[in-house]
């Protein structure tokens, strides 16, 4: 599954924090176990693996942190844009001028 969340005038790190919140918020209801969350943003990657998430004025870190520790196995990875063309293509899909969340599933 993949998604991509279109939103307005905000930071990036918070949407970009937003977007994976809204990942696992989807993953979790959908019952997708094990999760891997593939990010551009290093920062965030940090943030989220050293816990730092946990202490943050950032709801949306706060958040995450949470979802992080319900028992399921997730992984949360830095990945360059450069190197992930498919995160390219799916922010490219949200041009349609609608803000909300676009839902990508694999028809494995």
């Amino acid at each position: 599954m993949r998604h991509s969340l279109k939103v307005n005038k905000e930071t990036v790190f918070r949407i970009e924090a937003r977007a994976i919140l809204e990942g696992l918020r989807i993953a979790w209801e959908k019952g997708y176990r094990p999760l891997e969350i593939n990010c551009e943003n290093a920062l965030l990657v940090e943030s989220v693996l050293t816990g730092s998430a946990a202490s943050t004025n950032l709801a949306e870190l706060r958040l995450i942190n949470v979802y992080l520790k319900r028992s399921w196995k997730t992984r949360i990875c830095y990945i360059p844009r450069s190197q992930n063309m498919v995160v390219d293509r799916m922010a490219k899909c949200t041009y349609d001028n609608q803000f909300g969340l676009k839902l990508f599933e694999d028809s494995q």
